[in-house]
């Protein structure tokens, strides 16, 4: 895998953090964060890695909730 977050142009091919991975027929789907914050979808098998899914970074910290500092 040779592509980058459009995002924020991290490699994706150096997941940031691995949220979890689940065993499926076909082989892997693992979720991975990027450092951006983005969410990933992938399917891993015998011929390699595919995201399937890729979401937006958040935009700021979840309502009610504050930065500390």
């Amino acid at each position: 895998m040779t592509t980058l977050c459009p995002h924020c142009g991290w490699p994706d091919d150096q997941p940031f953090l691995v949220v979890s991975r689940h065993a499926t027929g076909l082989g892997l789907t693992v979720w991975v964060r990027c450092a951006c914050g983005s969410v990933q979808v992938r399917e891993v098998g015998p011929a390699g890695a595919r995201i399937v899914s890729r979401g937006r970074p958040a935009l700021g910290p979840p309502s009610g909730q504050n930065c500390p500092g």
